[in-house]
C-alpha cells in the first residue's frame, strides 16, 4: 500500500471510530450513550423517540443536572424520551425557575436504573401537560416535600424503589394526575395530603403498611382502582366514602374481620379482592353488603380461615365469590354450598368435585386426607392444605388477575400464559 494511501485509510478509520463511539445513532428510536453524545445531536428537529444510557449498563453513569443539560426547547417532535443507567446522582445548578417547557410534544419521560437517592423540586424538566412520569428501578429513597407538585402529571410511576415515607404535598396537585403507583418499596407511613383528589387509580402493593391514617385516603373520592395487596395490614383502611371504587384489592395481608357495610354505598364494585388474609369471621357475607342494582360483583375469599359462612338474608344473585383454600367444616360445607345455589366460582367448583385436592376438614374425627391431626393442633395442617390446593389451582389455571383487569380493559384483554 502506498504511504499516502496508507495515512488516507487511517484517518477515515480513526473518523470512524468517532462517529461510534461518540454521536448518537439511529435504530429503532435514537440512542445516545452519553449526555455527551447527546448534548452534541445535532438533528433535533426530526427525533421523535429517544433513549439516553445503555440497556446494558456498559456506559459510565455520571452525575447531572436534568433541567440544564436537557434543553427540549430544540426538540419539537420527541414524544418519548428514556434515560437508562445514566444518572448516578441528580444535581440542580442554575435557577430551576426559568426552565419551564410549554407546548412541547414530549408525552412519556422514563428513567429506569439509574441512582436517584433523593428527587426533589426542579430535578425533571417541567413539561406541561406530561402524560407519564416512569422512575421505576432507581434506587430513590426520599421524596422532598413538593417534589412534584410543579409539575403537571397524568401517570406517575415509582415502583421498585426504597422508599419508607411519602411526606404530605409530594405530588402533582394538578387536576390531571388520574394515576399514581408505588408498588415494591419499603413503605411504612404515608402523611395526609400526599395524594391529589384527582386520583383515579392508587397502587400500594408490596410495601410494610400496617395502618393509613384516614386523613390520608379521605380526600380520595374519585378513586376507582385502589390496591393495597402484599402489607402488613391488620384492619381494613377507610374506605367508605370511595363510592366511585370499581376494584378494591387488599389480598396477603394479616385482615381478620372487615366492618359493617363497609362496601354499602359503592355501586360501581366489580372486584374485592380479600384472599389470603386472616378472615375468620362467620358473619363476613353480612358485612359485604352491597345495594342490589349494581354490576356484577366477584368476592374473593380463598386462603383464609373461615369455617363457616352465614349467608341468611344475604343477596346473593348477580355475585360470585371465590371460596377455595379455606378450612371448611365438611359438615357445614355441604349445606353452605346448598345456599350458594351456584353462585361460587368456576374454580370452587373443579375443586370441590375433585377426590385429588382436599376441600374441606372434618373437624369431629381425626381422619383427614393430611393424615392423624391432634385435637388443637389444626393451624399447620391448614397451612398444608393451603399449599396444596396453591399448587394445584396454578395447574388448572384458577388466577384472578384475569379479572381484575377483565373490566379495565375490555377492548385489548387477553390472556398470557
Amino acid at each position: 500500500m502506498l504511504p499516502s494511501l496508507k495515512w488516507n485509510f487511517v484517518l477515515v478509520f480513526v473518523v470512524y471510530l468517532r462517529t461510534v463511539n461518540s454521536q448518537c445513532r439511529q435504530s429503532y428510536i435514537t440512542i445516545c450513550d452519553t449526555f455527551e453524545d447527546f448534548r452534541n445531536l445535532n438533528d433535533t428537529e426530526n427525533v421523535s423517540d429517544m433513549m439516553i444510557g445503555s440497556e446494558d449498563g456498559h456506559t459510565n453513569m455520571t452525575t447531572v443536572d436534568l433541567m440544564k443539560t436537557l434543553q427540549l426547547n430544540k426538540f419539537h417532535k420527541l414524544t418519548t424520551l428514556m434515560i437508562v443507567r445514566a444518572i448516578n446522582q441528580l444535581e440542580i445548578t442554575e435557577e430551576a425557575y426559568e426552565c419551564r417547557y410549554e407546548d412541547l410534544s414530549l408525552q412519556h419521560l422514563i428513567l429506569y436504573g439509574n441512582i436517584l437517592k433523593t428527587v426533589g423540586p426542579y430535578h425533571f424538566p417541567i413539561t406541561d401537560p406530561l402524560k407519564r412520569l416512569s422512575l421505576v428501578n432507581n434506587q430513590i429513597e426520599s421524596l422532598q416535600e413538593y417534589a412534584f407538585v410543579n409539575y403537571d402529571i397524568e401517570n406517575l410511576d415509582l415502583s421498585d424503589n426504597l422508599l419508607e415515607l411519602i411526606v404530605g404535598s409530594s405530588f402533582p396537585l394538578r387536576r390531571s394526575t388520574k394515576v399514581i403507583t408505588l408498588k415494591n418499596n419499603r413503605l411504612t407511613h404515608i402523611e395526609p395530603e400526599s395524594f391529589p383528589e384527582t386520583l383515579e387509580t392508587l397502587h400500594l402493593d408490596k410495601n410494610k403498611l400496617r395502618y393509613i391514617q384516614d386523613e390520608v385516603l379521605q380526600p380520595l373520592i374519585n378513586l376507582k382502582v385502589f390496591t393495597l395487596s402484599h402489607n402488613n395490614l391488620n384492619n381494613l383502611p377507610k374506605v367508605k366514602h370511595m363510592k366511585q371504587l370499581v376494584s378494591f384489592d387488599i389480598s396477603n395481608n394479616a385482615i381478620s374481620t372487615i366492618k359493617k357495610d363497609t362496601f354499602k354505598n359503592m355501586k360501581n364494585l366489580k372486584f374485592v379482592d380479600l384472599s389470603n388474609n386472616r378472615i375468620t369471621d362467620a358473619m363476613i357475607f353480612k358485612w359485604i353488603y352491597t345495594p342490589q342494582k349494581q354490576p356484577h360483583l366477584t368476592v374473593s375469599l380463598a386462603f383464609n380461615r373461615l369455617k363457616e359462612l352465614n349467608v341468611d338474608g344475604v343477596v346473593l344473585q348477580n355475585q360470585t365469590f371465590v371460596l377455595y383454600g379455606n378450612p371448611w367444616d365438611c359438615d357445614k360445607w355441604r349445606d353452605l354450598k346448598i345456599k350458594l345455589g351456584g353462585q361460587e366460582s368456576e374454580c370452587d367448583k373443579k375443586i370441590s368435585a375433585s377426590n385429588e385436592v382436599p376441600y374441606c376438614i372434618n373437624y369431629n374425627t381425626d381422619d383427614i386426607a393430611a393424615g392423624d391431626i391432634p385435637a388443637g393442633m389444626f393451624e399447620p395442617y391448614i397451612d398444608r392444605m393451603h399449599n396444596t390446593i396453591k399448587n394445584n389451582v396454578k395447574a388448572a389455571g384458577c388466577v384472578l388477575q384475569e379479572k381484575k383487569y377483565e373490566f379495565l380493559f375490555p377492548k385489548f384483554y387477553v390472556c398470557l400464559a
